[in-house]
């Protein structure tokens, strides 16, 4: 037995050596889908830090971190790896307690519980937690954060900050991380504009730095900034022991300590934790997406193997004419699978790990911060060599079973028997598609991930069991094609058993990034979806603070007359219109209703209620443990009332829309013509349009719940019975009424006791200047910031709820995934038509044309992408369907529910994969097939 294994892998070796390129090719299927893998291992790994790694890099040679939590309040702390504390405080915690009542602590109180020698240095951990400064840039002005230490304390350095280049800033001098000197295009020795409220400063710029935990931030620090420490690094000559840690907690206090990351203090009670474990879930989808992964090695690396074999088919005669038995045989082209999988695994190995270290700056740069060096994860590295020999194995299974089943005297003879049972393979493919989506369906149900998998399985090979078929059925048409298409069709008609295997590799690939491409399109628009929506994309808005002490209202007008001209200036045919913004927080308008003493005040606030047969059962459901909850949630579920979202639940009418100018009621209903005329007549009579339409009652009007508050100087309060407020009211499709879900006039506004903001004012700008973010920038530099000598601060935005990331990382893929199919294409393209040469010298015997020869090649390329791109798209769109109910089973576990992932189409993905992808593989083949070919040779 050892001896016939010898054997084998002895002839697969000279094999490989014998036909280096087809070899080449070969283990270049195999390793593609493998060296992402290490890659991404690597990176993984590399960038991965532990919670003592990230201590250690926010806090370097310091002791610890510091932060009131609770001043003066003890507390719990119940987190102990990063400064994001969670904790708990006696009899705090609880909806509707009264927060605890704390005292001021000094200094003092915080170093007497600090080992003797100690020191404290403002820090906060994170660079974005400083004031937002508008400041001089290339294109206009922009934004960065300042941070007001003192840089020339030891702490600062001793916590890792680093100088890149210069020293520390003196008297009017700053420093700029790395980000924000490339944003500002400065340099050491260059001046920093500042635009502040008091006038333009210049201050020089005497160093860039970096924290080794944010290097894509982008901040100033200098002593003329605020100081925005949340807390306080500790340098102390020992470490803090578990008592003076309890005791900092007792003053409220949270501590982010090294010793106490891995081994926290002993907690004073036994807290417990009624958590959702998604744990379950995470691994589901992970398993789903190796499984995905597997797919698409094998078929793209399995094709590589099929055709090989075919082109072996003498080789393997004669084997079995000279006694090979069928296992031999088999043996034979299942050593070549495992040898070009090891190969391909090594080669991958170490080109992944390759990559990445020579592009670990730029992969620090990505993920934002510094790594500990190279790391390879060993462990997941070797599994991956073991994957890829079992895969190799896979890859080759059906070309050995193909190579031990030969007709021996047909393929001594150079016969090529004809291709049968496509009908039969058809039937087979579909009913491997519908088990596999049944199987899915129940995994889903029953929530099993072997089902889930097996369902990607069988659906994929039933769609390259279909293949064949598809092929034949297709060839039909070729009667009514030119010449170059119509032989293709046939041929790949004709040699299905090479055909069938090339378009499954293009189909692997395409299947697994559309997937990908979808979780990320779905992701995006989820994003999207779960925002606060106040006015459509792309719109132009100005915004006035007021920036006064805060007793008298600015003149809103007259700041709005300095800052329109300017806006002029930079935007054509101009149009401002001012956006009311309404509010039911604060005092009553009507307050002496409520109050009986002088000493008492009365607030009121508004929201907008559903009728009683509306409102969803899971409010008013007792719930006692953990199966009633997930009862009730379950019955939620199917309840068309249960459709409130986070932002909808208990939202008190605050910067609501009040207004009847038809430009502004258009802006936010999407309404033209009579329905817009109509609209607006409502709103004058005193009507409200809502959102909701479950908010409707039998009557057409909608319920408004005001409550008020009774406060008295000492703290007391006492709520009185809410009363209802019922308006007139029309329900529309759009939802860009925020959170209120509802529109109101003047009116309607006045009858709820609403009052108009009188700390800002927002307003429309409507103008045929199309505004990219190099415009926002110059219009922000055209525009005074503050106005009213600084009494109004000024913000002129462009509404954007997209993520721009997400769209580069679907093209990413897209681009990659493409790649890999074009990459698939021409070589199993390659093969085919090294497979075909007898062909191709009968065409040149006969007097065919050169052109005749490349178009034909061409199209054969045509033929296998788009049939490849085709299938895999439909593929990707059920492995979509699995991985979308896996994603989004964990978010409907709460009610009110997240926002599910849906069925937003990649349409640019689907764009590139189905049309560019075989347009550029045509015009490949059509520019690199070699057209002469030897027709003067004997071909027997």
């Amino acid at each position: 037995m050892l001896a016939s294994q010898r054997l084998a892998f002895r002839i697969a070796r000279r094999e490989a050596w014998r036909y280096k390129g087809r070899s080449a090719l070969s283990i270049t299927l195999l390793g593609l889908p493998l060296l992402g893998v290490a890659i991404g291992a690597t990176a993984y790994d590399t960038t991965t830090l532990s919670a003592e790694q990230t201590t250690e890099q926010y806090l370097g040679e310091n002791e610890a971190y510091i932060e009131f939590l609770e001043p003066g309040t003890p507390i719990t702390q119940t987190s102990w790896d990063s400064g994001w504390f969670s904790y708990e405080y006696e009899g705090g915690g609880e909806f509707g307690e009264e927060e605890p009542v704390g005292r001021a602590v000094t200094d003092t109180e915080v170093l007497a519980t600090l080992p003797l020698g100690s020191w404290i240095t403002p820090y906060t951990p994170s660079t974005d937690a400083g004031e937002e400064i508008q400041v001089e840039t290339p294109d206009g002005i922009g934004r960065i954060f300042s941070l007001g230490y003192n840089l020339t304390e030891e702490a600062y350095e001793n916590s890792g900050l680093e100088y890149l280049e210069g020293s520390a800033p003196i008297r009017d001098e700053v420093v700029l991380s790395q980000a924000a000197a490339d944003y500002l295009e400065l340099g050491v020795g260059d001046d920093l504009v500042v635009d502040k409220s008091v006038g333009t400063e210049e201050f020089e710029v005497s160093g860039i730095v970096e924290f080794p935990w944010d290097l894509n931030g982008r901040f100033a620090i200098g002593p003329m900034f605020t100081a925005p420490a949340s807390g306080w690094l500790v340098d102390s000559p020992e470490p803090l022991s578990d008592d003076q840690v309890l005791a900092l907690n007792a003053l409220g206090m949270g501590v982010w300590s090294k010793p106490h990351v891995t081994d926290p203090p002993p907690m004073p009670e036994a807290y417990s934790y009624e958590t959702v474990l998604l744990d379950e879930y995470m691994i589901t989808i992970y398993a789903l997406i190796v499984v995905v992964v597997v797919m698409e090695v094998i078929l793209l690396a399995g094709p590589a193997f099929a055709i090989s074999a075919r082109r072996r088919t003498r080789e393997f005669a004669l084997m079995s004419a000279s006694g090979a038995t069928p296992a031999q045989i088999r043996s034979t082209v299942l050593a070549g699978g495992v040898l070009f999988g090891l190969i391909a695994a090594v080669a991958a190995v170490l080109l992944g790990i390759g990559i990445v270290a020579a592009g670990l700056p730029l992969l620090e740069r990505m993920v934002g911060y510094r790594s500990e060096g190279l790391r390879i994860m060993p462990w997941l590295q070797a599994l991956l060599v073991g994957v890829a020999v079992c895969t190799g194995l896979l890859s080759a299974l059906a070309a050995a079973i193909s190579a031990s089943r030969i007709n021996v005297v047909a393929a001594l003879m150079g016969r090529t028997p004809g291709r049968k049972g496509s009908k039969r393979w058809m039937v087979i493919g579909l009913a491997m598609v519908g088990v596999g989506i049944g199987s899915g369906l129940a995994g889903i149900s029953i929530w099993s991930m072997p089902l889930m998998a097996a369902a990607i399985v069988l659906a994929q090979l039933g769609l390259v069991a279909c293949t064949p078929a598809l092929l034949a059925l297709t060839a039909r048409i070729g009667r009514w094609l030119p010449l170059a298409p119509r032989m293709a069709l046939r041929e790949a008609g004709r040699n299905r058993g090479s055909a069938a295997p090339a378009i499954a590799a293009v189909l692997g690939v395409v299947a697994g990034g559309m997937a990908f491409s979808m979780v990320l399109t779905a992701d995006a628009v989820r994003g999207e979806q779960s925002q606060e929506h106040t006015v459509p994309q792309g719109t132009l808005t100005l915004s006035l603070y007021d920036q006064g002490d805060g007793t008298t209202a600015p003149d809103w007008d007259a700041a709005l007359a300095e800052v329109e001209p300017q806006l002029h200036q930079r935007l054509d045919d101009l149009d401002v219109v001012e956006t009311p913004q309404y509010t039911s927080w604060g005092e009553c308008p009507d307050a002496e209703k409520y109050v009986e003493k002088s000493d008492e005040s009365a607030d009121c606030q508004t929201m907008m209620v559903r009728p009683e047969e509306n409102r969803c059962p899971y409010w008013e459901a007792d719930l006692e443990d953990e199966d009633e909850e997930r009862a009730a949630v379950e019955a939620a579920r199917e309840d068309h009332r249960c459709n409130e979202r986070d932002l909808e639940v208990g939202s008190v009418l605050d910067n609501v829309v009040v207004s009847v100018d038809p430009k502004i009621v258009a802006l936010y209903t999407q309404f033209e013509g009579a329905e817009l005329d109509e609209a607006v007549a409502f709103l004058e009579s005193g009507g409200v349009l809502v959102a909701d339409p479950l908010a409707l009652t039998d009557e057409g009007t909608v319920s408004f719940e005001q409550m008020v508050t009774v406060w008295t100087e000492d703290g007391d309060y006492t709520d009185l019975p809410p009363t209802l407020v019922e308006l007139p009211a029309k329900a529309v499709d759009e939802d860009l009424f925020s959170s209120n879900q509802v529109f109101l006039g003047p009116g309607a506004a006045e009858t709820l006791g609403l009052t108009e903001s009188e700390w800002e004012r927002e307003f429309l700008l409507q103008t045929s200047t199309e505004v990219d973010g190099a415009t926002l920038e110059a219009l922000t530099a055209e525009v005074e910031t503050d106005v009213l000598d600084g009494a109004v601060w000024v913000s002129v935005d462009s509404t954007d709820y997209t993520d721009p990331t997400t769209t580069y990382m679907v093209l990413a893929v897209t681009g990659l995934c493409a790649l890999i199919a074009l990459g698939a294409t021409a070589v199993s393209t390659g093969l085919i038509i090294a497979e075909q040469r007898r062909d191709m010298t009968t065409l040149g015997a006969v007097g065919a044309a050169p052109g005749l020869r490349k178009r034909f090649a061409m199209w054969q390329t045509v033929v296998i992408a788009l049939f490849g791109a085709g299938l895999g798209t439909v593929a990707g769109f059920i492995g979509y369907a699995l991985i979308r109910e896996a994603l989004n089973r964990p978010l409907q576990l709460t009610y009110p529910f997240e926002t599910l992932y849906g069925w937003e189409l990649p349409w640019a993905a689907i764009g590139i994969t189905v049309l560019a992808v075989p347009l550029i593989a045509a015009i490949g083949a059509l520019l690199f097939t070699r057209a002469k070919l030897p027709s003067e040779r004997r071909l027997t």
